[in-house]
């Protein structure tokens, strides 16, 4: 809990209760954390791992909203725990992740206690309401093309092991559109392609390869 931003801000009443509080928990990957409409009963703090949250449409079409990183905080959980609202999307580990459980409604009390909580959590919704707005823009004005591209840039490794179902989740299209761009990017050289995975040819990638 140290190293979250907020912590060493707060009152040493809220630090003891939110130290005895915590729940260690590790989670193994491919864990499905909540689901859309649930009830959040408990805040996630992450140290280690990554999140995926997503939406999903009524036709079990999934687009990735964002990812969740250490020592990051997850809008949707927490304005589920902080409020009656059910989770407006859904949360899976991409990895096996590390942190701790507490429960919400302490996470509630601090929220109103101390001052310098609730700036986190307004920073917070800020910064996410402005990836958002940059989701809304790349569907809008992006083609599907230019975001897959966007997206095999934004991944650190040369070698992306990941199915092409997995992307079409990610970027909120169809597999056969993913597979079939990713054809045309192998044959202008971009990349290689083999049985659940990616191999970049080159750090940056460019559709005029």
């Amino acid at each position: 809990m140290h190293n979250y931003s907020f912590f060493n801000k707060l009152s040493t009443e809220s630090q003891d209760i939110l130290l005895k509080s915590a729940r260690k928990t590790t989670i193994p990957k491919n864990t499905q954390l909540f689901y859309q409409g649930d009830k959040c009963q408990d805040i996630l703090f992450l140290t280690k791992g990554t999140v995926r949250v997503y939406r999903q449409h009524e036709s079990g079409k999934e687009i990735t909203l964002y990812y969740l990183r250490p020592f990051e905080q997850c809008n949707v959980n927490l304005s589920g725990g902080l409020s009656d609202i059910l989770a407006i999307g859904s949360a899976i580990t991409e990895d096996e992740v590390n942190g701790y459980y507490i429960e919400s409604n302490i996470i509630k009390d601090i929220f109103f206690k101390e001052e310098s909580f609730r700036h986190y959590v307004l920073e917070l919704f800020a910064s996410r309401l402005d990836s958002m707005a940059n989701l809304i823009e790349d569907l809008r004005f992006k083609n599907i093309d230019e975001r897959l591209l966007n997206w095999l840039n934004s991944q650190e490794q040369k070698t992306i092991t990941i199915t092409h179902d997995n992307i079409a989740s990610h970027l909120g299209t169809s597999r056969e559109i993913i597979s079939r761009i990713l054809k045309v990017f192998e044959e202008k050289g971009i990349l290689t392609l083999s049985r659940g995975k990616i191999v970049k040819n080159s750090e940056l990638i460019n559709l005029n390869v």
